[in-house]
């Protein structure tokens, strides 16, 4: 019984820890620290009350991180923590305007394959690099290309 608590303790901060990680990408301090605590505290639970019931409290830890984490993310989309500073809620470019609209001013400009569009690839533009789809034909790299249609961020080119 005395275990009960440092494992209790174990779980819970490192499932706090993973959601930290999920907000701050990067494989760092939080991640590590919580794969290491969730890590104790089934070893521990494993070493004081036998397998059957180490193995059950890591199922039971696999099901609190997906539920956890999944309810993080449903409140960064839609609930509290979408109207914190946490969240971007559109990207900023040069110029302090959105993707969305700078690729829009792409429409009917055109640029040289940095590589070959099969149908997806990288074209140089006055801009700067994008990533492009050609309208469904191979484009060979160095070919010149316009922009002919925009779906979302989708950039669509055909061959000049």
């Amino acid at each position: 019984m005395e275990w009960l608590i440092p494992i209790i303790i174990c779980v819970l901060v490192g499932v706090v820890l993973l959601v930290v990680e999920v907000f701050m990408p990067g494989f760092g301090i939080p991640g590590i620290s919580a794969a290491v605590l969730l890590l104790a505290g089934i070893v521990m639970t494993w070493y004081e009350y036998g397998a059957k019931i180490g193995l059950a409290v890591a199922v039971a830890v696999l099901a609190l991180m997906g539920v956890v984490i999944s309810i993080s993310l449903k409140s960064v989309k839609s609930g509290k923590l979408a109207k914190t500073e946490l969240m971007l809620n559109g990207t900023v470019n040069d110029g302090g305007k959105s993707e969305r609209e700078q690729v829009k001013m792409l429409m009917g400009k055109e640029g040289m394959a940095l590589t070959p569009l099969r149908p997806v690839g990288a074209v140089e533009f006055d801009c700067g690099k994008m990533n492009v789809q050609s309208d469904g034909e191979f484009i060979e790299k160095g070919a010149k290309v316009r922009v002919i249609k925009i779906n979302g961020t989708t950039i669509y080119v055909k061959e000049v």
